[in-house]
């Protein structure tokens, strides 16, 4: 392998080096425009994640096309694009639902916007790098400015609480990540991900430092995705950040961390993929969405209730991942993102910097916010899967095809998946129960309407448009029939 990368290396990597760059400009830039003119590091963020969008596109779609690049360490195919795609979409929704909020905090803070960037190239790195090595610098780069983001309110308490939690939770899953690295590579003598999971086919002992660095690999990776019983530092990392950045953190990092996990399995070979590995996270899918709706039922802030049902959503979308339904997987995901970081937009405006947003400050909140509490409720509606919403399409196409698999752990994923929806409808349920059927007015329905945030704005009516009509136009049949250029067939 050449130590020295060909212009199609290059452009392979063409957005993370855009967003890396773009990064370290406005690292630079804060020490030029400060106080009010903040707005201007906000607006350049903005655009370079525009301008790493337009790239994601042209390597994909024009030059240099799918194919392995760097020596095998990085390649471009249609899973890593449709993640990609949704990494940047969540970061812009994040940057344009923040003003108010940092403001609120007197959190005006430029690292803010280059640290979204670098995690964001760090979730790159975790779908598209083939590489263990590859993979795990991309997994520490979007944890480090994780940690920093949730323990950026420095004056708030929980905020720092919450950061602590994240970050030595955190550590213990990096260790179990590199440790299963180690093994991996003792058992085949390659970093490469897939050709180092080629030993499981052996029988007898051979394969036994394989297995166990599968199992620890899988292990760190469940404690990103916040899988029962890994999931203890969720609730407490998302109420204490702030409610974007538990927006970001609930879309973009947990869809990373489930792309990371579909990459493993699209790479295990192909007779055991279906067998007691399929068990292994079948079983974490079903303890956490069963763990997850049953604690969302006691809790009363909003914040805490989409922090334990993220557990439960997380257990649907890796049921289908071990049972090989990646496309229907990734389409929740998508859904699931859109529903997300609209309800969390929602979440900060109400919050309007200090107060906490439960079932109880909201009641009466149709009097006096009609069309707030209107969103508000759709998004939550769809998060429960009503029809004819976008939660209820990705929650039919993946248990349809869960449906299909026909074995015994999938019989059990679907009976678990469809009584567990049902369970959570009662939680999702009780936020329109309280904003419109409420006699008594809560705190946040006493007050009068905060100014108009017009990021907040756009940012829920993009999430809604996407929830109620984006299924009709994008379904899972296709996010594998993309039609590509002849010069990207040809710099495969």
């Amino acid at each position: 392998m050449s130590l020295i990368p060909s212009p199609n290396d290059l452009l392979a990597i063409l957005p993370i080096l855009i967003l890396s760059g773009g990064g370290i400009l406005l690292l630079g830039m804060q020490f030029i425009f400060q106080r009010s003119e903040f707005r201007i590091i906000r607006f350049t963020s903005g655009l370079i994640l525009v301008f790493a969008f337009a790239s994601l596109l042209a390597s994909h779609f024009y030059l240099p096309g799918l194919g392995n690049y760097f020596g095998g360490h990085y390649e471009i195919a249609n899973l890593g694009f449709w993640f990609s795609c949704l990494y940047l979409i969540m970061a812009f929704g994040t940057i344009l639902a923040s003003p108010r909020v940092l403001e609120q905090h007197n959190m005006e803070f430029p690292e803010f916007y280059p640290l979204l960037l670098f995690s964001v190239v760090g979730m790159f790195l975790m779908t598209s790098g083939t590489d263990t090595v590859t993979i795990f610098v991309g997994l520490e780069l979007m944890s480090v400015s994780l940690y920093v983001l949730v323990g950026m309110a420095r004056s708030d308490v929980f905020s720092l609480e919450a950061s602590l939690k994240y970050f030595l939770l955190g550590s213990f899953s990096t260790g179990f990540f590199l440790l299963g690295m180690a093994f991996l590579f003792g058992g085949s003598g390659t970093t490469h991900l897939q050709e180092s999971l080629k030993p499981l086919t052996i029988a007898g002992f051979e394969s036994n430092f394989t297995k166990i660095g599968l199992l620890l690999l899988l292990t760190g990776i469940a404690f990103k995705i916040a899988l029962f019983p890994y999931h203890s530092w969720t609730p407490d990392a998302y109420e204490g950040a702030l409610t974007p950045v538990t927006g970001f953190m609930a879309t973009a990092s947990k869809s990373a961390s489930m792309g990371l996990l579909m990459v493993v399995f699209s790479k295990l070979p192909s007779p055991v993929a279906d067998g007691e590995w399929a068990w292994v996270m079948g079983i974490l899918a079903f303890l956490s969405m069963t763990y997850g709706n049953f604690v969302a039922l006691q809790q009363s802030s909003l914040k805490r209730v989409l922090a334990y049902s993220s557990i439960a959503h997380a257990g649907y979308v890796v049921a289908g991942i071990s049972l090989g339904c990646e496309k229907e997987a990734i389409f929740y995901l998508i859904v699931y993102s859109f529903m997300s970081l609209g309800a969390f937009a929602l979440l900060s405006f109400l919050e309007e910097g200090n107060k906490h947003v439960t079932y109880e400050s909201i009641a009466g909140l149709a009097k006096t916010r009609p069309w707030t509490s209107l969103a508000l409720f759709l998004f939550f509606l769809s998060l429960a899967g009503i029809p004819p919403l976008g939660g209820f399409w990705a929650k039919l196409f993946l248990f349809q095809r869960i449906a299909d698999n026909g074995n015994a752990i999938g019989r059990l994923l679907l009976i678990g998946g469809i009584a567990n929806s049902a369970l959570a409808l009662y939680y999702y349920v009780k936020v329109g129960i309280s904003a419109y059927m409420s006699s008594t007015d809560g705190e946040i329905a006493q007050v009068a309407p905060p100014k108009t945030s017009y990021g907040v704005v756009f940012v829920s009516a993009f999430c809604l448009a996407a929830v109620l009509f984006g299924w009709y136009f994008l379904q899972p049949k296709d996010l594998t029939e993309l039609r590509f250029s002849k010069s990207a067939e040809l710099h495969k």
